[in-house]
């Protein structure tokens, strides 16, 4: 059998996402450039993405962007908006924003080899609650927002009796102007594009999968021109004090035009045990409407302080969205991670996938990934893995 080599695979990919733009008229969803949205503002309470939806996002969603062709009453988009709220429901009062939300997956690996095997386990089922206590002119412009859920204990977790429920985030908001926000508590670091998968290489490497969250200050500022992010953080108070990292995330994106972002991304950490310094490039980019590319490079450099040893690692990503139809998106995503620059190895992950808003509510998930581990002796055979999920909030 002919082995693949790395640029074969390289070529096929660039041809997969090459094919995924020419299909076009040439939420915590960054891809959402597709539809001109630049700044995650508009939609989220938090200014990066994540978390509870503003009335627009929900608005937007249940409108915009997903299907409508199920529903069995109105299909009017002013009415799916108006009943976009808990439990698609009106709005009953001003000040109080619940919401719900469930993620699990199925993964299956090794498709087609021996020992593969099926899991299904729940990724996060949460409970969120937005208060917001603006002026009557502007409700949002001070809010407090948390929320607390299930957390599975990691497949690899060595203690058994972690907790198994937590929060990943609750802060308080305050938007002085339309440009300015301050946010002060638990959420994520703002480095990167975030992507909605917590297991890419540019979210593993760096330190900001999902249970990564940390106290932080947050201060943004959004402008037609650009967004700039300013997050100095002091790890989360819930882990123990010698390995919490403490240190500052910063995020910059420029408007070239209505559909284009580029931007650069830098995060420095330290804690009693290890520092980190990672810097990245990205850009997002919209095409027609509602198809995106996006595309990050960045560099880890990680110092275990008492042993005295540092590596450097580098990484970058490319994921496409094609819009079908409304609601249904064709995907295209290529991984590569060199973990350590001193040593002949590599990693290269990439495959296609769907994604599929049935409903305000309800989101379909599936994606085939083939990985590769190539280094100075010989090269891993091809590994095949499937990834099915479902997404559901109210």
């Amino acid at each position: 059998m002919k082995i693949a080599t790395p640029s074969s695979l390289s070529f096929l990919s660039f041809v997969l996402l090459l094919v995924s733009l020419l299909k076009t008229p040439v939420y915590a969803y960054p891809n959402f450039i597709g539809y001109g949205y630049t700044s995650c503002t508009v939609c989220h309470y938090n200014a990066y993405g994540n978390g509870p939806l503003t009335d627009y996002g929900r608005a937007l969603g249940a409108s915009t962007i997903s299907d409508d062709r199920w529903w069995l009453g109105t299909r009017d988009l002013n009415e799916l908006g108006k009943k976009s709220g808990f439990l698609y429901s009106e709005h009953m009062t001003k000040r109080f924003r619940p919401s719900l939300d469930y993620r699990g997956i199925l993964l299956k690996n090794n498709l087609g080899g021996e020992g593969s095997e099926n899991e299904y386990f729940t990724m996060d089922a949460n409970a969120s609650l937005v208060v917001r206590l603006g002026p009557e002119t502007d409700l949002d412009k001070f809010f407090i927002t948390g929320t607390l859920g299930y957390a599975p204990v990691p497949r690899n977790g060595s203690d058994p009796d972690a907790d198994t429920y937590r929060s990943r985030e609750y802060y308080i908001g305050y938007r002085p102007t339309k440009n300015w926000g301050i946010y002060a508590g638990l959420m994520d670091k703002i480095y990167g594009i975030r992507i909605v998968n917590h297991e890419a290489y540019s979210r593993s490497i760096t330190g900001n999968t999902m249970n990564d969250q940390t106290h932080s200050l947050l201060i943004h500022y959004t402008s037609e021109n650009f967004d700039l992010g300013i997050q100095p953080f002091i790890g989360n108070m819930a882990e123990e004090e010698q390995v919490r990292q403490t240190g500052v995330a910063t995020n910059f994106e420029y408007t070239v035009s209505r559909k284009f972002r580029p931007g650069f991304s830098v995060q420095m950490g330290e804690s009693e045990f290890l520092k980190t310094y990672a810097y990245a490039f990205h850009a997002r980019a919209g095409f027609g409407k509602g198809n995106s590319v996006m595309a990050e490079f960045g560099q880890v450099q990680k110092s275990q302080l008492k042993r005295e040893v540092e590596t450097t690692s580098r990484y970058w990503m490319v994921q496409t969205h094609t819009l079908l139809s409304k609601g249904f998106f064709l995907l295209n995503t290529i991984e590569y991670l060199k973990s350590d620059l001193d040593v002949e190895s590599k990693n290269l992950k990439w495959g296609p996938g769907i994604q599929y808003f049935v409903i305000q509510g309800l989101e379909l998930r599936l994606d085939i990934f083939n990985s590769r581990l190539y280094n100075e002796s010989s090269n891993s055979e091809d590994s095949w893995d499937f990834a099915g999920q479902v997404h559901v909030w109210f």
